[in-house]
């Protein structure tokens, strides 16, 4: 709260006005008891220690008379304030909710963790100003993460960053059997959306990708700075005609285009697994030029599919 501290810079403004504002402030924060509110505007010298509680209550009302709907002191609210509606909450209706769910789906599959977690702390802030119950959780509901610890998110994130190498509890598949992995971290991404851990086992050098809802525990955290762990991408080359190059994931780069509006593209993918789904994604105006081994697979994969048609 960026008000003046000091009596003599106040004298010339309200400070009943002061007090009602500041008062706002806080019960936005949290809830708070009375003596909790006192404790505040004492340390901002807005109230003598000679004062009574009779001035906050006094404020109390001013913020109710202004249009705040403000609980009573009972045993329901642990006797502390709380502020259920005012009338400078944010404004927004169903259709622009929808909107910012539409543009969120656009960018999410392509983001990386640092904007996810960006987005899921805006929509979180936005939330907290609408008092409507069922948009605030349409907002809280469009975040990926709205189900993850984002201060663990943040962690990962950081480990990302370092290159750490972590010794996970991973709890495999249908067993249910936890087990001890040992992953270089090298990105956390969104995919089919669910976020997956990615980085290199440490034991077999294998490129990997963790659901991050299997990771139980993280046991231990160590740089990974000349570990000798090598790491190579899967790269494909590959021919695409009537692609918009503004849907390119960060991976992919144009390498040539041509007079028909087509162009031909390198990507760089985590692991062979990757690099087909992005292949069979991108639909059947995609070539798969090189390497033979990933065509081979794309191919044996559409005719996987085609059986499946087929025998339905």
């Amino acid at each position: 709260m960026n008000i003046p501290q000091e009596k003599a810079d106040l004298c010339q403004i309200s400070l009943t006005g002061v007090r009602s504002l500041a008062m706002l402030g806080l019960l936005l924060q949290a809830p708070r008891t009375l003596e909790e509110i006192r404790e505040k505007f004492l340390s901002c010298k807005y109230i003598d220690a000679e004062n009574s509680n009779d001035i906050i209550r006094i404020d109390m009302n001013t913020l109710r008379a202004a249009g705040c709907d403000i609980s009573r002191l009972s045993s329901k609210t642990n006797h502390k304030y709380e502020l259920y509606k005012h009338p400078f909450g944010l404004q927004i209706t169903g259709e622009e909710v929808k909107l910012l769910k539409r543009a969120y789906n656009i960018i999410k599959s392509s983001a990386d963790i640092t904007t996810l977690i960006k987005y899921h702390l805006l929509f979180k802030k936005i939330a907290k100003f609408v008092f409507d119950s069922g948009l605030k959780e349409r907002l809280l509901g469009i975040s990926v993460l709205k189900s993850y610890d984002i201060e663990k998110m943040k962690e990962l994130e950081s480990d990302c960053k370092l290159n750490n190498i972590l010794t996970l509890e991973y709890r495999d598949g249908a067993a249910y059997k936890i087990t001890e992995k040992n992953i270089l971290a090298q990105k956390v991404a969104i995919r089919s959306g669910k976020m997956y851990l990615f980085g290199v086992d440490v034991d077999s050098q294998l490129s990997v990708m963790y659901p991050l809802k299997r990771i139980k525990s993280i046991i231990s955290r160590r740089t990974g700075q000349n570990s000798g762990i090598k790491y190579e991408p899967v790269k494909v080359k590959f021919f695409l005609k009537n692609f918009n190059a503004a849907g390119l994931e960060d991976c992919e780069k144009v390498i040539e285009s041509h007079d028909d509006m087509s162009y031909t593209l390198t990507g760089e993918y985590h692991n062979e697994f990757l690099a087909v789904q992005r292949m069979l994604a991108l639909g059947a105006e995609c070539v798969v030029l090189e390497p033979v081994s990933i065509k081979q697979k794309v191919i044996e994969k559409l005719l996987a599919m085609r059986e499946v048609y087929k025998d339905g």
